[in-house]
């Protein structure tokens, strides 16, 4: 299994000296993607970005965006129920190959925004916002059940 912290290295010591620069954050977040507080962190910083960028007067749809689609992936990669015979989230969602799961399209109008826990009631007001109220709600993990049932078989087989 793909092991996403170096050894001997506590990760979130790293993000304690990058509160005061969200970019910085958010790199160090992805890079250790698919870790369930990775994903929070990169949602912390993400939104720090679009708040700057909202000062500004600058477009920060495209921030709005990455937001969306990491409460996305987070859900397709960590939702609840676990899996029967796995002993975390973490280790089924860390065996599926990032350019699986990265490369997933997670389209607003279908997914919507309402079973996205990582997601806040501001950060939904803000797609709301930009987006319209999407056609329906639901999970990532659901729109895309096949993909998610190959790598669970997968994973059962190889381990």
């Amino acid at each position: 299994m793909p092991q996403t912290v170096p050894p001997g290295v506590f990760w979130v010591d790293d993000f304690e000296q990058l509160e005061v620069n969200p970019t910085k954050r958010l790199l160090l977040a992805r890079k250790y993607l698919p870790l369930p507080a990775a994903f929070r962190e990169a949602a912390t910083a993400l939104r720090a970005l679009i708040l700057s960028a909202a000062r500004r007067g600058a477009d920060g749809d495209d921030l709005l965006s990455q937001l969306y689609v990491t409460a996305a992936q987070e859900n397709f990669l960590l939702a609840e129920p676990n899996v029967p015979g796995v002993s975390s989230p973490y280790k089924l969602a860390s065996s599926i190959p990032k350019t699986i799961w990265q490369r997933l399209p997670m389209p607003y109008q279908t997914i919507g925004y309402r079973r996205l826990p990582l997601l806040t009631h501001t950060d939904s007001d803000w797609l709301v916002v930009a987006w319209g109220e999407p056609d329906g709600h639901s999970t990532a993990r659901a729109h895309h059940q096949a993909v998610w049932d190959a790598c669970v078989s997968e994973y059962t087989r190889a381990y």
